[in-house]
């Protein structure tokens, strides 16, 4: 199994390429490749990115054919983690877009299977969705144009957004796997019209948890595949340099993140398929619904949990 085509990376928020290790792991969930990788931080700001990290010419081996949003492994109505994930995803969208003008113009970057538009179609059918993703399966750009969302296959670093086309945007677990987070940023910002709203939901480097897994298991670290982790302070400063004002922060909880965590310290401890490991799959229900309850109980109690959202709004001229 040949090793990633590498290259160094430097600071997104403050440009430095001053920076030390802070964790070493592997790709423990879908074992691209044996290779171990760092995270390191900042020496300036603190921010903790992949470094050397993959091409973006590795994208294919980063994301395989059988990657979550691209496999069938979540989908169907008939699967209960699928249902339950639609539950969540919708409500959580309705929370920040209730208001939405009617025939307002969304776009979901990073959309993957499409399911969380589609289940948004069914509540709000006035809204016209756009989809983004850097490669969309044949089976799933049917199901999604049938539906009537329109497609933008591209990364979102290359892709040709229009000005003021969007009054909202969502990039949920989207922004930490983006090689070029300043530029995208940007870009989404010139997307959004005056006023329009940004919703980002991506790991949270300061939740309660990853002191437990700080070698390199954290399932955050999600090696090779998240290039950038933030905390909210590094996020808010990233968002106002762009363009954005904030609008709110919460924490949210992060039962997958879990799931990975244990996975990759059982690996570590006690190889791969090991029975423990099988317990505490992603696709367990109940072992999400335990994770989520001892989120849910640390974030009542005041405790930054390993998943946050952002609203930020693009600021009017």
């Amino acid at each position: 199994m040949s090793n990633f085509r590498l290259e160094t990376a430097r600071c997104t928020v403050c440009g430095t390429d001053k920076a030390v290790p802070v964790a070493r792991g592997r790709d423990y969930v879908y074992a691209g490749s044996d290779e171990y990788l760092v995270h390191v931080s900042c020496e300036e700001c603190g921010h903790i990115y992949l470094s050397p990290r993959p091409l973006p010419s590795e994208i294919d081996r980063m994301y395989p054919a059988n990657y979550g949003t691209f496999s069938q492994k979540f989908k169907g109505r008939i699967n209960p983690l699928a249902r339950v994930k639609s539950v969540i995803n919708v409500k959580r969208f309705m929370d920040v877009a209730g208001d939405l003008r009617q025939g307002a113009r969304v776009l979901d970057v990073g959309c993957g299977n499409g399911e969380l538009l589609v289940a948004v179609k069914e509540k709000r059918p006035d809204l016209e969705l756009h989809g983004m993703d850097w490669y969309f399966p044949p089976e799933t750009r049917a199901n999604l144009e049938r539906h009537g969302i329109k497609l933008i296959e591209a990364r979102l670093e290359d892709s040709p957004l229009a000005d003021a086309a969007y009054d909202m945007i969502l990039m949920y677990q989207l922004i930490e796997h983006l090689w070029e987070p300043r530029t995208s940023l940007e870009r989404l910002n010139r997307a959004l019209v005056p006023g329009g709203r940004l919703t980002i939901e991506t790991p949270n480097t300061d939740g309660y948890d990853r002191p437990l897994f700080s070698s390199g298991t954290w399932g955050g670290y999600y090696v090779p595949r998240h290039l950038n982790l933030f905390n909210f302070d590094r996020l808010e400063r990233l968002l106002s340099e762009c363009g954005f004002e904030m609008h709110s922060f919460r924490n949210l909880p992060a039962p997958m993140i879990w799931c990975y965590s244990l996975q990759a310290m059982c690996q570590e401890r006690l190889g791969k398929k090991s029975f423990v490991e099988k317990l505490i799959e992603p696709r367990n229900v109940l072992a999400l619904a335990v994770f989520a309850a001892f989120d849910i109980l640390a974030i009542a109690i005041g405790k930054k949990s390993s998943n946050q959202q952002v609203v930020a709004r693009r600021r009017r001229a």
